[in-house]
């Protein structure tokens, strides 16, 4: 049984498709369907997976074994890791995904690049979170995010409305949800925070929002509210300044709004120093915004 044989039938259960499982190692598809065909073999012609329709499934055999599986390569890994950073002189590559709080993760991407020239780092903002794809840290507003399950606060801010200054909400002092009933949305992807925080809070004040406008990049959601084609719920201090000076940013009282995002990492895993360190200057940063982690 080989180490890399183990670490295609991890890929192969998470994605339960040999086909995808094969490119993201970049194999040919045959070849990573002889390799679960071996392995099944070597572990005495047990089935580690239920094929129907054309399509696999891992069974309780196959989740026993994985379970196995991943706690023996999580060790491995941080046999390696460990060696490696015995001669490491803060370098490396730090993989994050960035769900939430673009600006500030570039930001501090920046700074510590800067202070760390040896360093790598890969980011992703991808909602579907790559399949198959593994990250050191990640900003999203849940405390887990696949095996990530070590968490702390990283920016609790409020959720304000952004109109155009000649929009008849842009002169008030301050609004309620319930008073949007009639206006058009522009908000993120149906799998972003800001999407699921625009309709749970709009049912909760009796309506469904309108949103006919739905953008991949922060900027597009601001410009379009720019050139008045809809209102938006903005995180104030994430996308503070981000504003053009036609656009006016109204609290919303009735009731207060609030977005907490979170700075995730796997708490079983060896994390190298470079992401220790990272992972520390980003907490430290976070807590230097004014107003940041207020309740």
């Amino acid at each position: 049984m080989e180490l890399l044989q183990l670490k295609y039938f991890l890929t192969v259960a998470r994605l339960e498709s040999v086909t995808r499982a094969a490119a993201y190692h970049h194999i040919p598809q045959p070849a990573m369907s002889q390799t679960i065909a071996r392995l099944e073999k070597e572990l005495g012609n047990v089935r580690l997976f239920d094929r129907r329709n054309n399509r696999i499934y891992l069974n309780e055999n196959g989740k026993l074994f994985k379970r196995y599986v991943e706690k023996a390569l999580l060790e491995i890994d941080n046999g390696v890791q460990a060696m490696r950073t015995k001669q490491e002189n803060i370098s490396g590559a730090i993989r994050v995904l960035a769900l939430e709080g673009r600006r500030f993760c570039f930001d501090c991407v920046s700074h510590f690049a800067e202070k760390y020239p040896h360093i790598n780092f890969s980011i992703s903002h991808d909602y579907s979170g790559n399949d198959g794809e593994e990250y050191d840290l990640c900003i999203s507003t849940v405390q887990a995010h696949g095996q990530m399950h070590g968490s702390a606060p990283l920016i609790r801010e409020p959720l304000v409305l952004a109109v155009h200054e000649s929009h008849p909400l842009a002169q008030k002092k301050s609004i309620a949800l319930r008073d949007l009933q009639n206006e058009k949305f522009i908000t993120m992807s149906p799998r972003s925070t800001l999407y699921a925080l625009t309709y749970e809070h709009c049912r909760s004040a009796g309506f469904e929002p309108h949103i006919p406008f739905i953008c991949d990049d922060p900027y597009y959601v601001r410009k379009y509210v720019s050139e008045n084609m809809g209102v938006s719920l903005a995180p104030a201090i994430s996308w503070a300044g981000r504003f053009r000076e036609n656009t006016k940013l109204v609290p919303v009282t009735d009731p207060p709004l609030q977005m907490t995002s979170y700075l995730i990492w796997d708490d079983k895993r060896y994390l190298s120093p470079a992401v220790r360190m990272f992972r520390d200057y980003m907490l430290e940063q976070a807590a230097l915004i004014d107003g940041n982690l207020q309740k």
